[in-house]
């Protein structure tokens, strides 16, 4: 099982009740793709110490599901519509969760 996590940056332009739409909207959005499992959004708390303005995860099968969703039409259509215009930059972040699971067949 791999846990996918983005930490996202919103642009500058993007006021609060914007982010909450953004928010709403991925949850509309990915919940449609049948591999998509346990997703989680928020954003950030601690203005300080954290650049991220939002995050997303959620679990997958494996790294094979995972290339899966990002090539399926809905996440593509999600990227250009909801992150590129309002999302400054971003960090991927992928963890397998079975432990002693070796990471090259996840």
């Amino acid at each position: 099982m791999i846990h996918h996590l983005m930490l996202l940056t919103t642009k500058p332009e993007v006021i609060p009740s914007k982010l909450e739409e953004i928010m709403v909207e991925i949850r509309i959005r990915l919940l449609k793709i049948p591999e998509v499992n346990n997703l989680r959004v928020g954003k950030r708390v601690d203005t300080t110490n954290n650049p991220n303005t939002f995050f997303f995860s959620f679990d997958v099968e494996n790294m094979d599901k995972l290339a899966f969703i990002q090539e399926n039409a809905v996440y593509i259509q999600f990227d250009r519509q909801i992150l590129g215009p309002f999302v400054a930059s971003f960090k991927v972040l992928d963890y397998e969760m079975e432990p002693g699971k070796d990471v090259r067949y996840s």
